[in-house]
């Protein structure tokens, strides 16, 4: 798997095996291999390569990165994965948050699939004709997908 280059680091410590057990616990389903091989190379933080496009426009510009925390505590920021879960605020439980883009847009990992697809949801922009208040989008069909894609963001 790729690794992710970070400008900064939110948590200094690596997942922990609790870590997991704690999300698995959460979400009642057994976590794939690519999320944990991801999560153990990186725990968060604002990746240096942060930008999606597709074609020449740009589809998402990632902030940061959730660290996965099994104690809420042991971050400087309130925003880890678990606690993006308890607030509810993608309303699935099977939609794990891992990261934004500073504008309160989440990117996700849709877990209704054997492999989580990588999604995105702007709360900026409604979807009148799904009727939510959202809009959501695909970006890659796996980490491993999603990876490949980042860049970093192209100066104009």
């Amino acid at each position: 798997m790729r690794k992710i280059k970070f400008i900064s680091r939110y948590n200094k410590r690596p997942v922990l095996e609790d870590d997991f057990d704690k999300l698995e616990k959460t979400i009642e389903k057994k976590l794939p291999d690519s999320y944990i091989e991801f999560y153990e190379f990186s725990n968060g933080g604002a990746p240096e390569e942060n930008t999606i496009y597709d074609e020449d426009e740009e589809v998402f510009n990632i902030s940061f990165l959730y660290p996965l925390l099994a104690k809420e505590t042991e971050s400087s920021i309130s925003e880890n994965v678990l606690f993006m879960i308890k607030q509810n605020v993608l309303g699935d439980d099977l939609h794990i948050p891992f990261g934004e883009d500073g504008s309160g847009n989440i990117l996700y990992l849709d877990f209704n699939f054997k492999e989580p697809a990588v999604c995105a949801c702007f709360f900026d922009e409604p979807d009148e004709e799904a009727e939510l208040p959202y809009t959501h989008i695909d970006i890659a069909d796996n980490l491993f997908e999603f990876l490949e894609m980042l860049e970093e963001y192209r100066e104009e």
